[in-house]
């Protein structure tokens, strides 16, 4: 039985930090430079792309009813060019047009409908956001982590404008490689599993206000209203509480997401950020790392760890149940040690795949954090994907098929079972895909405590061990 600490494993320094680092070795959020062999990935030739097209409960609709209904989407057509306009008639024929998984349960087209008739923030453009929409949702395997460059008539306006704010930013600050692949993760799987409620979060956060409204149930959350209460206070998320049932939150992207953004709407090219992957990744990330998170230089400022980018578990599986409003538990399944190698496992393989094959069977996917390990079994890079569903071939072997908005590849991948699964760290697994299956005990607050008493200690040593550094730094 797996035995978990705080809605995650017991072993609370044992972690990887979002693909980051493991116990404060900074670790990088790509893919490492060992034998491609030992780590190999398909390309998936004929993959059920759409397995479970929303989440269950949603009512499918492909044709359009009524005189308003058909006005909104002519009026959203009419500023489609040839192309757009094809994928925006496969929305409808597939459902997606018409879903109504969203927050307040509008359609995709009633919020593609606001994009196009109400005014955007300024330096976005109408047309392009609404392109970006519709197509992201129709080709979720399109969403990337990769940032946009900023052209170099643009970066001393930007660094004068930070040192004017205090920040001391330079040019090669601002050339960064991504470490957004949870949150990146999770806006695939609001495209691909909530058609609607991502159209919704684009319009709201192209729009004047630059914000995400959400109403959520508490009973859908991993935890109960005080300890949910605690955790939006603790990250400095706004709330308010409408009764004793519903919260109502406000989420935001960080402060420079639309200095990037305006930057990919004029100068976007191939494989990098949409406006919209700016905004709604920025502001996953903001949230999980306690609205600290700055998108112009890709960092933010560690509140339970010394690292300054990616997300910790907790942090990703935070974001992710604010955003989706269904309740996930960071489940922690290998054990890595004080030394950051890999010592074991919490449960047997076979219950991992349970766990996620039946998260899937519920009309889930599962993002997942992994590692790659040296032939000594020392973790050297980590990594968060999203399986969304299992095949099986001819010959009886499984496949997680996948996706990775960090491979370059605009759509879904496989990964052998037996060779991925040992590598999975941890996962966002729904509690009651685990209810009965696992021990639950202590809680976020005990969890968050041992982040920040580990931090304290390292501190404490490392100004044992440079007395003479933190003397000059005190000066």
């Amino acid at each position: 039985m797996l035995n978990i600490s705080g809605l995650n494993t017991i072993n609370g320094y044992n972690r990887i930090y979002g693909g980051k680092s493991v116990n404060g070795v900074t670790i990088p959020d790509e893919k490492p430079s060992v034998d491609t062999k030992a780590q190999p990935y398909y390309p998936l030739m004929s993959a059920p792309l759409n397995l479970h097209p929303v989440f269950k409960g949603s009512q499918i609709r492909t044709s359009l009813e009524g005189k308003q209904e058909q006005e909104k989407y002519n009026t959203v057509a009419s500023m489609l060019d040839k192309k757009v306009k094809k994928d925006l008639n496969e929305l409808l024929k597939t459902g997606k047009l018409l879903d109504t998984s969203s927050n307040d349960k509008t359609t995709t087209l009633d919020n593609l409908y606001n994009i196009a008739t109400k005014p955007r923030v300024i330096g976005l453009d109408t047309t392009n956001i609404l392109s970006e929409v519709i197509t992201t949702i129709k080709h979720p395997f399109n969403i990337t982590q990769k940032f946009g460059d900023i052209p170099a008539n643009l970066q001393n306006e930007i660094i004068n404008q930070e040192r004017m704010q205090g920040k001391d930013v330079s040019a090669l600050d601002l050339d960064v490689k991504s470490s957004t692949c949870p949150a990146a993760s999770i806006e695939f799987n609001l495209a691909h599993k909530m058609p609607s409620e991502f159209a919704r979060m684009a319009e709201n956060l192209t729009s004047d206000k630059m914000c995400i409204n959400k109403k959520i149930n508490v009973k859908d959350l991993s935890q109960g209203l005080m300890d949910t209460i605690w955790m939006l206070n603790e990250f400095g998320t706004e709330h308010k509480l409408e009764n004793w049932d519903t919260l109502n939150v406000v989420l935001r992207p960080d402060r420079n997401a639309i200095i990037r953004a305006r930057i990919q709407n004029t100068y976007k090219d191939p494989d990098e950020h949409s406006v919209v992957d700016v905004l709604m990744q920025s502001t996953f990330m903001n949230v999980g790392a306690q609205n600290s998170y700055d998108s112009l230089i890709d960092k933010r400022i560690p509140k339970y760890n010394e690292d300054d980018s990616g997300l910790i578990d907790i942090e990703k599986n935070f974001a992710e149940e604010l955003a989706t409003g269904k309740g996930k538990v960071c489940v922690t399944y290998q054990r890595i040690d004080d030394n950051g190698k890999l010592a074991g496992y919490e449960c047997e393989q076979a219950e991992t795949l349970s766990h996620i094959q039946n998260t899937l069977n519920q009309g889930d996917n599962v993002i997942i954090g992994y590692t790659y390990c040296d032939s000594d079994n020392n973790v050297i890079s980590g990594h968060e994907i999203t399986i969304i569903g299992i095949e099986t071939d001819k010959r009886g072997n499984k496949y997680f098929v996948c996706n990775d908005t960090d491979d370059g590849v605009s759509e879904a991948i496989k990964y052998p079972v037996e060779e991925l699964l040992p590598k999975i760290h941890h996962a966002g697994i729904p509690k009651s895909v685990l209810e009965g299956n696992v021990e639950f005990v202590e809680g976020w607050k005990e969890l968050l405590q041992i982040y920040k008493d580990t931090k304290q200690q390292t501190e404490v040593q490392n100004a044992i061990n440079r007395p003479l550094y933190v003397l000059n730094q005190a000066a």
